[in-house]
């Protein structure tokens, strides 16, 4: 068994034959509106044999082959569904419907409404009800509008048939024999990294003669938008059979938006010509989530019996344009960017210290405005189009970006970035350096650490993140004058920056090198540089004080008998008179009086704690748990009281997780936790990935 969902073969521009080695990779960003492809327009011979039926145009297109039957379906000949459809198991209770809103170019639309966990209906367009033998060869095509989709982990849709041939093969546990039935539905499900809530990855479900049990359920990583138009297409061709005996030759290929996201030829579905494609056709079944009210909306359906059609958009000039390069040829690059550009006309200019070329891979379109340019750095400048899509292969990194107006979405080889985290210009040019050039750089290292390492460092002069040595842009980095703190987990964070390294502050197991040399962080300033203190009043007040760096007592002070070190970055303790000293890295994330209250200073400043906790004791505690999770999570949530970081439970206390009244976005890693006091309750919920969400009750009582 072979699932194979890195390609970039881009259907549009070329019809595969069997034999065909597709390569490539799938996208990694949003989709706009699908632009409705016009290489299916009229119907085939066995739809004029037929006569013209409502719905179903009876000349034969351009590009399609002898022997190949293309049927369009127009909703808005027909009064209702069933006159399209074999309309069937019906489980939800509401039935299928024709709508005018939303379409993807046409009056009409096809509306399946869920209700609770249960399945829409099968909506089958049977060739034999229609004046078709069964066939053996069927490529479909049809848009998708997934309405108000929002799935939990691990939880599936199916969307459509493709195809189906009714039999106790082809559903429920049955076995398939060869002669009673099977089928494949696809979907999508929030599995393999799902870059959910906006989209959720591709599957194949099949019930075919070698599989076990029930259903060979396939994943992809190549993701069906939710809230817009995607447009799905897909191929089968029944295997081969001789006396009884089923050859290992039967083919299904699915692409979506464009790109082959699954691909296998060596089904056997059947040993019996009655056994062939009955039919095609939009299915909705949901497994988990409760999606009442949610619908998925289809249109521009069409068939054709026999083959793939051929020319259905024009070929990009590869030969005539040197930047512009197949999709099959990305395994030469060690990057793929996608500028996916908003509703209005953007100029850009990206500069890479590499090789950058121009692909339609994925859902790229080609752009003949790009003109790249190669001097000390490559160079792209370009116009985007409102609602387009561009796409580049590079190697190296991109150092600088421009763009007006900025992209609705920035993608480099599956992370999403910020072009606001770059310089118009590289550091190192006169214009961006300005008078002083940022002639150093730090590089804080964490390729090859199990754990995350936070930093901080103030330098003499100015300071720019940069992408040296392989290093990430962040946009949780943060950077006030010549003062930056950030964290590393795996991978490297690099700047540039001007005058001496004045202070340089490592909690965890990463190494610093600057301008290639590796260096001690206690040769630069106090690794602990800032000072706390909680003076006593004469009336016992208690206190926990969390920083999103390091905390520890000062020697010699009060603190070291009365103050207790619940973790390295939380501390709490009672105190009635004198004073309480801690030192501390990274800024001040949380302080709470539990009882009384009294001054409290960060170096010689006065602070005041409602200004790190509204004023209040937050009782309650919800942690996102990835002790368990195989990879990173991201998650984000709202509550409609308040909410601040917390080390509950020994949670690390990332500065890269973001608090914005609230709301929250951040990721934890793996055998990490994040943990955040609050009150009232969770009005939003997200999850991308496996990591566990727990939420205690009433943790810290409340001084009323």
């Amino acid at each position: 068994m072979t699932v194979k969902s890195d390609y970039s073969l881009y259907m549009a521009r070329k019809t595969p034959g069997l034999d065909d080695a597709p390569s490539g990779s799938a996208d990694d960003s949003g989709s706009e509106t699908v632009g409705r492809r016009s290489y299916l327009k009229l119907a085939g011979a066995a739809a004029a044999a037929l006569g013209t039926t409502a719905g179903v145009s009876s000349a034969a297109p351009d590009g399609v082959t002898d022997g190949m039957d293309v049927i369009e379906l127009d909703y808005a000949q027909y009064g209702s569904p069933s006159q399209v459809y074999n309309v069937n198991d019906n489980r939800s209770g509401i039935p299928p419907e024709f709508v005018s809103s939303p379409t993807n170019g046409t009056q009409t639309a096809l509306r399946t409404e869920f209700s609770g966990a249960q399945k829409t209906a099968n909506l089958e367009y049977r060739f034999e009800e229609n004046g078709y033998d069964r066939p053996s060869e069927v490529y479909t095509r049809f848009d998708l509008y997934p309405d108000g989709i929002r799935l939990g982990t691990n939880d599936t849709v199916r969307i459509f048939w493709l195809p189906l041939t009714n039999g106790a093969g082809s559903s429920g546990g049955g076995a398939t024999d060869g002669t009673n039935g099977w089928s494949n539905a696809i979907g999508f499900a929030h599995r393999n990294d799902s870059p959910a809530p906006n989209g959720y990855n591709f599957f194949s479900y099949s019930y075919h003669m070698d599989r076990d049990g029930s259903g060979d359920f396939e994943m992809t990583s190549t993701p069906i938008w939710m809230d817009q138009w995607n447009e799905i297409e897909g191929y089968v061709r029944c295997n081969t059979f001789s006396n009884g005996q089923a050859n290992r030759d039967g083919v299904m290929r699915y692409w979506i938006n464009g790109e082959l996201a699954y691909e296998r030829t060596n089904f056997r579905m059947t040993t019996t010509e009655s056994n062939l494609i009955e039919g095609v056709g939009p299915l909705g079944y949901v497994v988990g989530s409760n999606l009442s009210g949610s619908a998925l909306i289809y249109d521009n359906h069409e068939i054709a019996i026999g083959g793939i059609p051929e020319g259905r958009d024009d070929t990009p000039p590869y030969d005539e344009d040197p930047t512009l390069v197949e999709p099959g040829q990305r395994d030469q690059y060690d990057e793929r960017l996608t500028y996916r550009n908003g509703d209005r006309e953007a100029e850009y200019r990206i500069y890479v210290d590499g090789e950058i070329v121009q692909s339609d891979w994925s859902q790229a379109t080609y752009n003949e405005t790009v003109d790249i340019a190669t001097d000390e750095y490559a160079v792209v400048d370009a116009v985007a189009a409102p609602g387009t899509v561009d796409g580049y292969f590079f190697d190296g990194e991109i150092v600088a970006i421009s763009a007006d107006p900025e992209p609705s979405a920035l993608w480099v080889s599956g992370e999403r970035l910020d072009p606001s985290d770059y310089p118009d210009e590289p550091a190192d040019s006169g214009e961006a350096a300005g008078e002083e050039p940022l002639e150093n750089v730090i590089l804080v290292d964490g390729l090859g650490t199990l754990r995350t390492s936070r930093y901080e460092f103030e330098v003499g002069g100015d300071v720019a993140k940069a992408a040296y040595g392989g290093a990430s842009i962040n946009a949780g980095d943060r950077i006030d004058a010549g003062h930056v703190i950030g964290s590393v987990a795996g991978w490297r964070d690099a700047f540039r920056f001007s005058g001496d390294l004045e202070q340089l502050t490592v909690d965890g197991p990463a190494r610093v090198l600057v301008n290639g040399e590796p260096v001690d962080p206690a040769d630069y300033g106090d690794d602990l540089p800032h000072i706390l203190t909680i003076v006593g009043n004469g009336s016992e007040s208690s206190y926990e004080v969390a920083v999103d760096g390091t905390i520890d007592t000062m020697v010699g002070d009060a603190s070291e008998a009365e103050a207790n070190l619940l973790s390295d970055s939380v501390a709490s303790g009672s105190i009635e008179t004198g004073v309480h000293r801690f030192r501390f890295s990274g800024e001040l994330a949380d302080f709470t009086f539990i009882s009384g209250g009294t001054q409290v200073y960060v170096g010689d400043q006065r602070i005041d704690p409602d200004d790190y906790n509204d004023g209040v004791v937050l009782p309650h505690a919800i942690v996102i748990d990835g002790t368990e999770a195989e990879g990173p999570s991201d998650y984000s949530f709202a509550i409609d009281g308040d909410v601040i970081k917390s080390s509950y439970r020994d949670a690390t206390l990332e500065p890269t997780d973001a608090v914005e009244g609230a709301s929250v976005e951040g990721v934890v890693r793996e055998d990490e936790l994040d943990a955040y006091w609050f009150d009232g309750n969770i009005a939003d919920f997200t999850l991308a990935g496996d990591a566990g969400v727990d939420i205690y009750r009433n943790v810290r009582d409340v001084d009323e």
